[in-house]
C-alpha cells in the first residue's frame, strides 16, 4: 500500500492511469487503496475530481481490454493454468466465469460492480468471444460508477480515506445486492421477451 501511494503522489494522473489499468489486467492492486486515495488527493486539491474519474475509467477499460485480448487469444488454457495453482486469484476467476456464462451480457456490467469478480471479468467474455462493441460499452457503464463512488468516498473521508478498507465487505455486500437486483431483473425481461416472440 505505501508503494502506491508514494507512486500516486510522486507521478499524479499517470500514477493513477498505470495502477487502475494493471488493476483491471488482473494484477492485485485494490482499487479501493487507488481510488481511495486519488479522493484523498482530490479533496487536498493536488487532483480534481472530474480528472480523477475521467483517468481512473479510462485506465480501467485499457485494462479490462488488454485482459478480453488475453482470454480471446489464451482461451480457456489460461483459465486452466491460472486455477490449477489454486489460491484466492483462482477463486475469484472461477466465480467470474461461472457469473459470465449464467448472465452473459449482462455479467460484464454487473460483473464491474462486484469487487473481485469485476476485474476477472474480461477474460471468461474474451473466452467466449463476447462482440467487442458491445463488451466496451458495457464495461465503462460498470466501471464509471464503481469509480466515482471510490473517488467520492475518499475525497468526503480526507486523512481517513484507508478507513474505506476496514469496510470492504459492507461495500461487497451492496454491490451484491445491487447485482443481484440487476441480474433478476434482467432475467425477468428476457423471460418476458422470449414469451413475447414465441407468442407471436
Amino acid at each position: 500500500m505505501e508503494f502506491i501511494i508514494s507512486f500516486l503522489s510522486e507521478w499524479g494522473y499517470l500514477a493513477l492511469f498505470i495502477c487502475m489499468a494493471l488493476e483491471n489486467m488482473n494484477i492485485p492492486i485494490p482499487s479501493e487503496i487507488i481510488l481511495g486515495f486519488a479522493g484523498f488527493l482530490v479533496s487536498q486539491g493536488v487532483f480534481s475530481f472530474w480528472p480523477t474519474i475521467l483517468i481512473g475509467t479510462l485506465a480501467g477499460l485499457i485494462g479490462s481490454l488488454a485482459s478480453y485480448y488475453m482470454g480471446y487469444k489464451g482461451g480457456r488454457d489460461m483459465i486452466l493454468r491460472h486455477t490449477q495453482k489454486g489460491g484466492m486469484g483462482a477463486k475469484k476467476m472461477i466465480a467470474a466465469k461461472n457469473w459470465f456464462e449464467t448472465y452473459g451480457g449482462i455479467a460484464v456490467f454487473t460483473g464491474r460492480l462486484l469487487p473481485g469478480i469485476r476485474t476477472f471479468i474480461s477474460l471468461p467474455a474474451g473466452i467466449a468471444q463476447f462482440p467487442l462493441p458491445e463488451f466496451t460499452i458495457l464495461t465503462i457503464i460498470g466501471t464509471i460508477p464503481w469509480t466515482i463512488f471510490l473517488v467520492y468516498m475518499g475525497a468526503m473521508l480526507g486523512e481517513n480515506w484507508h478507513s474505506l478498507l476496514s469496510y470492504k465487505l459492507e461495500i461487497a455486500l451492496v454491490c451484491i445486492v445491487i447485482c443481484a437486483i440487476i441480474a433478476v431483473a434482467f432475467h425477468f425481461y428476457q423471460k418476458h421477451k422470449n414469451n413475447k416472440h414465441e407468442a407471436q
